[in-house]
């Protein structure tokens, strides 16, 4: 039956290659031709061809929580943008069932309706995700704006609809580890030596000036200093003074071209030194390291109740302060280190799967191949998964408890990262796996953020 939705360090980047909503490398997406950087004219024809409907064993196993209370009026609520372009949904749809819709016409009513239903939910910011595969024949790899996922014109369109709904728009870019060849110029978790680090910090230097400069010009509000969904290993105490001076670069470059605010966090983890927390305006600390994984025992898992994840949240804040302010076990007293107090944005990511608080962040943007539970190996261990929408649900209610109640941190926002598919679908496809993601959009989760935001059922 089918219901309708209503509602260290080795320098420690290796944490959370959750980072990225698609999981690690965007690379892996199909290859699909951009839209054009001139959308024609807008018809009545064009509708939305998308379902919002799902099989109603996807509600799960657990009792969907009541919303507890409303978040603090000082709080900026935020969902962001799942980080694929919607183009690259329209090019998996059948010729049939692309709603009478051009290829421009389809990216500009998803992106529409996407930030209309945000709004319903009491957003008030949402994170734009952009990425592109590397010139790399250059002294300094470059990003060719014909490879970008996103073409500025539709981040243009983005901002102006977000401006008409009063919803500011973020934005991050994702480190690419290809190039156009599809070649790859780095792996994830590579331990760089200092020739290395140097040409990553000089492409992501000379990007971030291009990037600030347009984030000026069409009036997005803030930008993320450092890259989503890529991490790299610094093992030396030579290769972490290295990177940082060079942050400190990059930051200084985009204040220099960029009125808005500069926020520090988006590798997953908040390194500590005086030459970054003197520039940022703020820090992006995630509910819960890891994704839940490592935190939650089998018995614990199958008795999920918010008060249980708040509990959870709350030690996981706390154990993150311990690490951002000098006491890491795994970078005690670095030379560099602050005590400035920044405000940090609460980044939150819980899949509507039985498993996530036990095993953690799995990729929900398209097939991965690996080992089950019985030892054999699966091309798509996504199919493998079991959808559950209230184990998100109690997740979303607990964290939001958490944040409420918690003083470890000064909370300026929150967001629930990467959390709003590019559309309604609920079921797996040519989209990926809506069913498991962390995206909240048509889910029971959708319901209760929106209490939190708005205080509204």
């Amino acid at each position: 039956m089918f219901v309708q939705n209503r509602y260290l360090l080795t320098f420690l980047f290796a944490l959370l290659l959750s980072a990225c909503g698609g999981g690690g490398d965007s690379s892996s997406e199909p290859e699909i031709t951009p839209p054009s950087t001139t959308p024609p004219p807008a018809t009545t024809t064009c509708v939305n061809p998308h379902s919002a409907e799902y099989p109603s064993e996807y509600l799960g196993k657990f009792e969907l929580p009541a919303p507890r209370g409303e978040l603090s009026s000082h709080i900026t609520r935020g969902i962001s943008f799942k980080d694929y372009a919607p183009y690259l949904l329209w090019g998996g749809l059948p010729e049939n069932q692309r709603g009478n819709c051009s290829q421009d016409e389809y990216v500009k009513l998803m992106y529409k309706q996407a930030l209309q239903a945000m709004k319903a939910t009491g957003v008030q910011r949402t994170w734009l995700y952009n990425y592109g595969r590397w010139n790399s024949s250059g002294d300094v790899w470059v990003v060719p704006e014909n490879e970008y996922n996103l073409p500025k014109p539709y981040i243009e369109y983005i901002v102006k609809q977000a401006a008409e709904l009063d919803i500011e728009i973020y934005f991050s870019w994702q480190f690419t580890t290809n190039n156009i060849q599809h070649e790859p110029l780095l792996e994830l978790g590579e331990v760089l030596t200092l020739q290395k680090l140097k040409q990553v910090m000089d492409a992501h230097q000379n990007n971030m000036i291009i990037q600030a400069k347009h984030a000026q010009k069409v009036g997005i509000k803030g930008i993320a200093a450092d890259w989503n969904a890529m991490n790299i290993n610094l093992p030396t105490d030579e290769l972490k003074d290295y990177y940082i001076d060079r942050f400190a670069e990059i930051i200084d470059d985009i204040r220099a071209n960029f009125d808005g605010e500069i926020v520090w966090g988006q590798i997953g983890y908040v390194f500590n030194d005086e030459r970054i927390f003197s520039r940022v305006d703020s820090l992006l600390v995630n509910a819960m390291n890891a994704g839940g994984s490592t935190q939650f025992t089998t018995e614990e898992n199958a008795n999920l109740t918010p008060e249980l994840i708040k509990q959870k949240t709350l030690e996981s804040l706390e154990s993150m302060k311990t690490q951002i302010y000098c006491l890491d076990i795994h970078q005690p007293c670095w030379h560099g280190k602050s005590d400035r107090q920044l405000p940090i944005s609460v980044n939150i990511q819980v899949q509507s799967r039985d498993d996530f608080f036990l095993s953690g962040w799995k990729e929900d943007g398209f097939c991965t191949s690996g080992q089950l539970a019985d030892g054999s190996q699966s091309e798509c261990v996504q199919d493998t998964f079991v959808t559950d929408f209230s184990v998100q649900a109690i997740g979303i209610e607990g964290i939001m408890r958490a944040i409420a109640e918690q003083d470890t941190f000064e909370v300026n926002s929150v967001d629930i990262h990467t959390g709003y598919w590019l559309s309604e679908t609920l079921v797996p496809g040519s989209e990926g796996f809506p069913n498991i993601s962390q995206s909240i959009r048509g889910k029971p989760a959708e319901a209760v953020l929106n209490y939190w935001y708005t205080g509204k059922e």
